[in-house]
């Protein structure tokens, strides 16, 4: 009888925790729409899938909303949009998720 109710209790916290974090198509989808490409926005999303919660995700959307270059936006931009937000965490998942996309080309390298 134990054993079910452990079973019951531990289901049910899998499944709130999986409504936690954000899918990969609502990562994609804001990339998107803030200018990265389909593929660039394909990869950091199947990165950053269950590395941010779905309230981190907003907020990087919001921030990235009022960062205006007048141009797209590139990954080098949602780098330094991460760095606004008041988590570190988006902004260390972000950089990761350059690094293993690949698609960090377009950030300038700060001169020493």
């Amino acid at each position: 009888m134990h054993l079910s109710k452990t079973l019951t209790l531990a289901a049910l916290a899998g499944l709130t925790l999986s409504g936690c974090v954000a899918s990969r198509y609502q990562i994609s989808d804001a990339l998107m729409r803030y200018g990265l490409n389909q593929n660039e926005a394909s990869c950091a999303s199947e990165f950053l899938r269950g590395h941010l919660s779905t309230g981190q995700v907003r907020r990087l959307a919001d921030a990235a909303r009022y960062y205006d270059t007048g141009q797209r936006l590139t990954f080098g931009d949602l780098i330094r949009v991460a760095g606004r937000v008041d988590d570190p965490e988006v902004l260390v998942e972000v950089g990761a998720a350059a690094l293993a996309c690949k698609i960090g080309a377009d950030m300038p390298l700060p001169r020493f």
